[in-house]
């Protein structure tokens, strides 16, 4: 019989590039920007800073456990991106998710511009114009041709006596099938649902590995993301100082995007040297936060923490595809989104009240570097399991 198989076109996978793309840029802009507002929320409703940085981790966290919006974009994009792309993935992926760098340096000084220009509300409202854009990237998006493939002719089957006999024992077969108990009834509907919603990718330790790094780094970056400019501003940085400080990490992350996709596409650098690599500086930059009191300092600091947050990004991505496969890429991004989206819901107010009890985020992001650094006992589980099985084949 004739065998249907999805053929994705180069254009289409360069489309799903862009729609990954813009989909960051708008959801780092919308991010970013609200963090860059914080202070200014914190004095317009004349509240904590715990509570309006709780409510920005909350948007971030809605975003992925519920899945409106800029989510369902960018998950099934970029599981379209791991389809399309069976070489060179790494690149595509990295100019892909380099919208999220590329958020931060036009978003965080232009957002300031309108917050100084219009005031909050009018902010809000352009950047509520600006995510009209995913309809553009949506409309570009096709569904996979299917070109057929015969595996061998049809041969004509003999009409026999047994046929008979087989087809009334079917039909008595259905006959008992309609009396099921609603006990197997609820139990085909579980079974349909596990299936329809993934459930089963739970089981499989790939999952937890490749989810491990990505729910670390995520609650980091979601950190640095909110806080970052409250941060700076309670340094003693201006505003525009602090923006400026994001900008030059927006620049980090492009650069290491950069760097580390064409290493690891052209297996110049391993992919889990480079995932260490990115984990260790990335989790080093939180954690010497406190020692950042000058200008250059916060700039250098900038440009390396979120270098690693974006270069760790692509890479988590390359890491589940080469663990799990690409037909269960749309069901590891989307439980991994619900996961970091529970967790950014249910902590991510600590930032912010640490301030109000201590006067400093020093010691909150000291936390989130640590969180980070934990990430690499995924990868070295990873490495054991790799090494067990290498040796139990031998």
């Amino acid at each position: 019989m004739g065998e249907r198989t999805a053929v994705c076109g180069s254009r289409q996978g360069w489309y799903a590039v862009l729609c990954v793309h813009v989909s960051w840029l708008l959801f780092a802009g919308l991010i970013k920007g609200l963090g860059v507002m914080l202070p200014t929320l914190k004095e317009q409703f004349a509240t904590d800073t715990w509570l309006i940085g709780w409510m920005i981790a909350i948007i971030s966290g809605t975003g992925n456990l519920l899945g409106p919006g800029l989510s369902i974009v960018n998950i099934l994009s970029r599981a379209m991106v791991g389809r399309c792309f069976t070489t060179n993935y790494a690149t595509a992926i990295g100019i892909a998710s380099s919208g999220h760098p590329l958020g931060f340096v036009i978003f965080a000084p232009f957002i300031q511009v309108l917050l100084d220009t219009y005031g909050w509300r009018g902010a809000l409202l352009l950047l509520g114009g600006f995510s009209l854009h995913l309809g553009v990237c949506g409309a570009l998006l096709r569904s996979p041709s299917t070109a057929t493939r015969i595996s061998g002719d049809y041969q004509p089957v003999a009409h026999s006596n047994d046929d008979e006999a087989e087809s009334r024992d079917s039909s008595s077969d259905v006959h008992g099938a309609s009396k099921k108990s609603w006990l197997d009834s609820a139990k085909d509907a579980l079974l349909i649902t596990k299936e329809r919603f993934g459930v089963s990718v739970g089981r499989r330790v790939a999952f937890w590995l490749a989810a491990a790094i990505f729910l670390c780094y995520r609650f980091a970056g979601a950190i640095w993301q909110i806080f970052f400019v409250a941060q700076a501003q309670a340094k003693g940085f201006s505003a525009y100082n602090a923006v400026m400080f994001t900008a030059a990490g927006g620049l980090g992350s492009i650069a290491a995007k950069i760097v580390f996709g064409p290493l690891v596409d052209r297996a110049l650098l391993k992919l889990r040297h480079a995932l260490a690599i990115v984990i260790v500086v990335g989790s080093l930059t939180f954690v010497t936060v406190p020692w950042m009191n000058s200008y250059w300092l916060m700039m250098s600091n900038a440009f390396l923490c979120f270098g690693a947050i974006g270069a760790t990004g692509a890479l988590s991505d390359l890491f589940t595809r080469e663990l799990l496969g690409v037909d269960l890429l749309v069901t590891a991004f989307s439980w991994m989104q619900l996961l970091s989206g529970a967790i950014l819901f249910s902590v991510g107010f600590f930032p912010g009240w640490m301030y109000d009890q201590t006067g400093s985020f020093d010691m909150a992001f000291v936390i989130a570097g640590c969180v980070w650094a934990s990430s690499l006992l995924a990868l070295f589980v990873e490495w054991v399991m790799t090494r067990r099985k290498l040796l139990q084949e031998k």
